[in-house]
């Protein structure tokens, strides 16, 4: 039988290798090895995704969605330094599996990037921050909820339409989704059409600082189907507080690029 500990040592020999050595950008662009992929960033916010995206591909052809007027302005200007070198085109829209004119979406004071469909949960067990304000009383706690889950209306598309309004054929390289707690809803959206992206970045949410929490079985349920498999847990977020991990960032790749 072999020592735990010498295993355990070199599991950490190989994690700090692959710490020297790797990152999203690397990974992601040993997989996509085209000059000017067709990128979908789902949840664009205000266009930091867009800058890394063109950093790496900078002839890339990126399709941002976005439903934030706030991110509005910011993400056209960030379109704007690109103009003539690939495109970004901006759809000022959610995206789901049931389209609407009027979704009810969430906003927060905090900062727009924790903005979604699901409403943050006031009775968090998990969150730093209200565990902190608990200790000082219920006006503290008062105030923190006043500055939450203010509702708005949005649109909503499905992408499986999106892609038939633009080419039906059309081959998505790059799948990034950052929604909060929707990626289910973005992946059944796509329908059938889940098949024509070779390479998914996806933030899957564990913890409870939503009212809602998710399981990798929440997503693989479409993308197995869809023939991706899990690549890389590319980002890991640790709660200090209690241990457990808060949420992660997932790459799925499609079987045909592997083989």
């Amino acid at each position: 039988m072999k020592s735990k500990t010498k295993n355990q040592g070199k599991n950490e020999e190989r994690t700090s290798e692959y710490s020297g050595n790797w990152d999203t950008e690397k990974t992601l662009k040993v997989l996509i090895k085209k000059p000017d992929p067709v990128i979908f960033d789902v949840g664009a916010n205000n266009g930091s995704s867009v800058n890394d995206f063109k950093a790496w591909w900078p002839k890339s052809h990126i399709h941002c969605f976005e439903p934030q007027k706030e991110c509005y302005k910011e993400l056209v200007d960030t379109a704007a330094l690109y103009e003539g070198v690939g495109s970004v085109k901006i759809n000022p829209v959610a995206v789901g599996n049931v389209p609407s004119q009027d979704a009810v979406f969430y906003t927060h004071d905090i900062n727009s990037g924790i903005s979604g469909f699901n409403k943050i949960n006031i009775e968090s067990k998990d969150s730093i921050n209200l565990n902190e304000l608990s200790e000082k009383g219920d006006a503290a706690l008062q105030l923190y909820s006043d500055t939450l889950n203010h509702d708005r209306k949005v649109e909503i598309i499905r992408l499986d339409d999106y892609i038939a309004s633009i080419d039906p054929n059309l081959h998505i390289d790059f799948l990034k989704i950052d929604t909060q707690g929707f990626e289910p809803e973005v992946f059944d959206g796509f329908g059938d059409k889940l098949a024509n992206v070779d390479v998914v970045l996806t933030e899957l949410l564990f913890f409870d600082f939503y009212e809602r929490s998710l399981s990798f079985s929440d997503i693989e349920k479409y993308l197995l189907r869809s023939n991706f498999r899990l690549y890389d847990i590319s980002h890991i977020s640790k709660n200090p507080m209690n241990g457990r991990t808060d949420w992660v960032d997932a790459i799925y790749v499609n079987d045909r690029l592997r083989k």
